[in-house]
């Protein structure tokens, strides 16, 4: 019979060399012949919870952390509990259910300042600022990231830091930062390639690439998102794959190559339901809206209307503001469009 502790520590090694779709099956089969280990069942869920989130089939994500909740519950392990709560806060953040997100987010944040695990405060609240990002607030996002960072540094976590980097690279981005926001993710990107973090290379490089395109240069900002397109496809990441799609589509439609952007659109939001990732698909909804705008501007306005109700059903803040000024600058000042989103 296999060793399914032989096995989950070969699927271990492939997700640390970014192998995300080798690895699953091989969770896969650990936990088929886990038995009555309840630690490695717990172990296999954890990491399949993890694995699954990587390449952003978050709906899988979440049943795994739920199901590894519920083990290592029934073993009285407070800390791997939060673990489990943190990543499900994390598949929720992805589909789009924020409000469930933090409110789970800052119950683990809590949990873990009482048990005075630092490395798991780190991690929460580095999961936490990209929820309180998500929902516009950008002050409370770009402090979380720099604490978060801090008590990375401390525990001398490098990927840990990298990512609190990425963060603040997007949350500067958004904030209107572009300087800041290039820089943070220029040093996230030397730090994952010393790392050898495919993953980590693939975000950075997307990240340069959109602070390239806000600040107009074009060409810098389709290279790089190229580069970004490469190492996801390599690991699979539809999700984060359609977000570079996305910013790759805008940079066109700003140049006037209206087909390839539509084309990258089109492809993006393909991607987005697949995943039910609800905010890109609003994304997709407003730059679409825009494109068809040009040809019909009735049935481009419905479409920006309906990017605007989805925003503010799910309560997304930023992508509220941005639906809400498109659809001020399509009746003002149409030949404005389309406009440059961070």
């Amino acid at each position: 019979m296999s060793n399914p502790y032989a096995i989950f520590e070969r699927a271990e090694r492939k997700r640390g060399a970014s192998k995300f779709l080798e690895a699953i099956p091989l969770y896969l089969e650990a936990r088929r012949l886990s038995g009555v280990d309840r630690d490695l069942r717990a172990a296999c869920y954890f990491s399949l919870g993890d694995t699954y989130r990587m390449v952003g089939e978050f709906s899988r994500a979440g049943r795994c952390y739920r199901t590894a909740h519920s083990l290592v519950l029934k073993m009285s392990d407070e800390v791997r509990a939060y673990d489990a709560l943190t990543g499900l806060g994390l598949s929720l953040r992805a589909t789009g259910d924020f409000r469930e997100a933090l409110s789970i987010l800052k119950r683990c944040l809590k949990g873990y300042r009482s048990l005075d695990d630092r490395a798991g405060e780190a991690f929460a609240l580095w999961a936490l600022a990209g929820a309180l990002r998500v929902k516009g607030d950008l002050t409370g996002a770009i402090a979380a990231f720099k604490e978060s960072r801090e008590i990375f540094s401390r525990l001398r976590d490098r990927s840990g830091v990298g990512y609190c980097l990425t963060g603040l690279g997007g949350a500067s981005r958004v904030a209107g930062d572009l300087r800041a926001s290039l820089g943070y993710y220029r040093q996230a990107n030397r730090s994952f390639t010393a790392l050898k973090d495919t993953f980590g290379k693939a975000y950075s490089y997307c990240g340069i690439a959109n602070a390239l395109r806000m600040k107009g240069d074009f060409s810098g900002a389709l290279k790089n998102f190229k580069m970004a397109k490469t190492n996801y496809r390599r690991i699979g990441d539809k999700v984060s794959y359609a977000y570079t799609l996305w910013g790759e589509g805008t940079a066109y439609q700003l140049l006037g190559k209206d087909a390839p952007a539509h084309k990258d659109f089109i492809e993006a939001e393909r991607l987005f339901r697949d995943t039910k990732d609800k905010r890109g698909l609003v994304y997709c909804m407003m730059s679409l809206g825009e494109l068809e705008f040009r040809k019909d501007p009735k049935k481009g306005m419905r479409m920006l209307k309906k990017a605007l109700k989805r925003a503010e059903a799910l309560g997304i803040g930023v992508e509220t503001g941005y639906a809400r000024r498109l659809l001020r600058t399509a009746e003002k000042t149409p030949d404005k469009l389309p406009l440059n989103l961070a």
